[in-house]
């Protein structure tokens, strides 16, 4: 009687969730992670600023759902890349990078070009951009602190292993 054949050789499953050796995920390289951040945080820094001009009105009340919406992208995009890179400190550089792009182009030459300053004057004479732009601007590092948070439980590998 023959012997029973033992198991095959091993062949590659896809990595995810069921692996049968449940080994972790390859890390991305510190440098992939970092130009990914960078990029990222530089393209939502420019679409948020642009969508976070967008507001309506409630009767006397400004509603800056521009600003609103573009918040939540740059949290999606910052938790999106946290997760993909699995590397902790990536989302915080794309927030960052999100937070400069705004900043610089909120002080671009011209005239309110970009944003317009929160200031007495401005909540007077245009408050709708003014309110506009000062929660997209101090929502954007709240935001990313927040994000940072909810991100670290999710990753696939430790932090302490970065």
């Amino acid at each position: 009687m023959p012997e029973p054949e033992g198991p095959g050789p091993r062949v590659p499953t896809p990595s995810g969730p069921g692996r049968p050796d449940d080994a972790p995920a390859p890390i991305m390289p510190a440098w992939r992670a970092a130009l990914g951040a960078v990029l990222i945080g530089a393209g939502v820094g420019v679409l948020g600023t642009v969508l976070h001009t967008h507001f309506a009105w409630l009767g006397e009340a400004v509603l800056p759902w521009g600003a609103v919406l573009a918040l939540v992208l740059a949290a999606s995009a910052q938790l999106w890349w946290t997760l993909r890179s699995s590397v902790a400190w990536a989302g915080g550089v794309s927030a960052i990078v999100a937070f400069t792009t705004a900043l610089g182009l909120s002080a671009w030459p011209g005239l309110d070009t970009f944003a317009v300053a929160l200031t007495e004057y401005t909540l007077r004479v245009v408050p709708g951009p003014a309110i506009s732009g000062a929660v997209w601007l101090w929502g954007l590092p709240v935001v990313a602190v927040l994000t940072m948070l909810v991100a670290q439980p999710l990753l696939r590998v430790p932090a302490s292993r970065d």
